[in-house]
């Protein structure tokens, strides 16, 4: 090896290491504040983060090898929208959006999430990462001031 090819190749090295360290900060910076679950392109659950597993009172173990339906009211889960939801992440579309979810104890939780299809070096989707924020109590006090307005627009309209 010439001498004038090893730095260069350290260099190279260097710039590998930081960007993987930057990688690897960014990794940890999301686990630290997401919920994140990962699914098979037909929403069979992978592998999913403490942040996730906390939210749903759930343990890794309960949920790895099931389906995401198991989060999904029964009605939800049997309709159209839902089968079309999955075929649209399995195409390698992205969604997101506010989506209302069931813990196993069949209360509810409301997430801001997106769901990413992730992609292989031919560029087709081969499983789905979902990155979600828990908004419940955000969302039950919307709904709370919504019922709030509703029954002061019905009394002041009987008066």
């Amino acid at each position: 090896m010439s001498t004038a090819s090893q730095p260069r190749g350290l260099l190279t090295h260097l710039r590998l290491r930081r960007r993987d360290a930057h990688l690897e900060g960014r990794l940890a910076a999301i686990e630290r504040s997401q919920a994140v679950i990962e699914f098979d392109l037909d929403g069979t659950i992978l592998d999913a983060n403490a942040n996730f597993l906390d939210a749903f009172g759930c343990r890794l173990e309960d949920v790895r090898g099931r389906h995401h339906r198991m989060f999904v009211d029964a009605d939800e889960a049997a309709g159209e929208g839902y089968r079309e939801f999955w075929r649209a992440l399995g195409r390698g579309e992205f969604l997101s959006g506010q989506f209302r979810r069931l813990r196993p104890d069949g209360r509810e939780v409301w997430l801001q999430a997106t769901y990413n299809p992730l992609f292989d070096d031919a560029g087709r989707p081969v499983r789905v990462v979902k990155f979600a924020s828990d908004i419940t109590a955000q969302k039950q006090r919307d709904l709370d001031t919504g019922g709030q307005i509703a029954a002061i627009e019905q009394a002041m309209a009987v008066i």
